[in-house]
């Protein structure tokens, strides 16, 4: 009976453990590199009211926008490239599947007003 009963308890247990998840929320190297790439971005948006620049970055609950470091390359003709560039992990581990939201100014980038933008980070996830 006892066998039963210790048999019993452990399907319970199973059963009862079962609905655990893991999540593996690390931020992986591969999104940035920190030599010449640009790291992939879940999303991003150049808006002409502000102006500013909004990218959305994988995050495991400490990114801040201080951890990037904007690139901006003039491409003539009002025309400007702007990348960022991952300078400092974010180590934490909290879950942030829809990322960490940071934007910049155009003035804060010394993109002039009215100027067209693009972005050198591939978008994805």
């Amino acid at each position: 009976m006892k066998k039963i009963a210790g048999l019993a308890a452990a399907a319970l247990a199973g059963v009862t453990l079962s609905g655990c998840i893991v999540v593996d929320a690390d931020v992986r190297k591969s999104h940035w590199d920190h030599d010449d790439d640009f790291g992939y971005v879940l999303g991003a948006e150049v808006s002409t009211r502000g102006p500013e620049v909004m990218i959305i970055a994988h995050s495991n609950g400490c990114t801040e926008k201080q951890d990037f470091a904007p690139v901006v390359r003039d491409r003539g003709d009002d025309k400007f490239a702007v990348g960022f560039r991952r300078i400092k992990d974010d180590n934490c581990k909290a879950l942030v599947p829809d990322g960490r939201r940071m934007s910049w100014s155009f003035a804060e980038l010394g993109i002039p007003r009215n100027s067209r933008v693009t972005l050198m980070n591939p978008v994805g996830r």
